[in-house]
């Protein structure tokens, strides 16, 4: 058996292991047993670079977020069109979750089936920026009257990533559904939702009249 505990990306191998065991077998379902054989160390050289399995589990969780987290701080502080700034998120994201198909998978199963003391941490310490971050810029975008200010962007932001979610984790099934023509395709599904998103978004120059109920 090897003991990466020296090398350098000791500790991102046993990273992305523990990503594919922990979206294939859950968290309870893991041991570090487990882990090091299949990572190729020594349970010490673990416990070198994570001193539970829990901080090895939200550091998994950190690492994923963390390209989405630099996204959006760039985003929010750099952009000239908050609209613009949501959609080029939209796309990032959706990519973000087709690269990194084990921890997608990780997520949803933990959403599903996670301890309730976990999954808050999990919404409070990992995602919670990302969340905060892309509500920001969709009311942003709603005080620029890009989008309609009657809707909530939490809600939004919310519709936005778990539909993602659950389309990444879903899409070798969709083929099965009669007329769907993006079961291939990530980005024409995104472009579609988008369009889907902000059609509904849109603020209303000019309001139609509608015809009484009586007439």
């Amino acid at each position: 058996m090897t003991d990466s505990n020296e090398t350098p990306d000791g500790a991102q191998r046993i990273a992305e292991v523990a990503a594919h065991l922990f979206a294939r077998d859950g968290f309870n379902g893991v041991s570090m047993a487990t882990l090091a054989r299949e990572a190729g160390v020594s349970k010490a050289a673990i416990f070198h670079h994570f001193p539970s399995k829990e901080d090895l589990y939200f550091h998994v969780l950190k690492q994923a977020c963390g390209e989405l987290q630099a996204f959006l701080r760039e985003h929010v502080a750099n952009h000239q069109d908050p609209r613009q700034a949501f959609r080029d998120f939209a796309r990032f994201h959706m990519e973000n979750l087709r690269r990194s198909p084990d921890v997608a998978r990780l997520v949803m199963r933990e959403l599903l089936e996670g301890d309730q003391d976990r999954l808050r941490a999990l919404v409070e310490e990992v995602f919670g920026e990302v969340f905060q971050h892309l509500v920001t810029l969709l009311r942003e975008a709603q005080n620029a009257g890009q989008l309609a200010s009657g809707h909530d962007p939490a809600l939004v932001a919310g519709t936005l990533l778990n539909i993602q979610l659950f389309f990444a984790q879903t899409q070798a099934h969709w083929h099965h559904l009669p007329e769907v023509e993006f079961a291939g395709s990530p980005e024409a599904f995104n472009e579609g939702l988008l369009r889907l998103l902000e059609e509904g978004l849109t603020p209303r120059t000019e309001i139609e009249d509608e015809p009484s109920p009586d007439e």
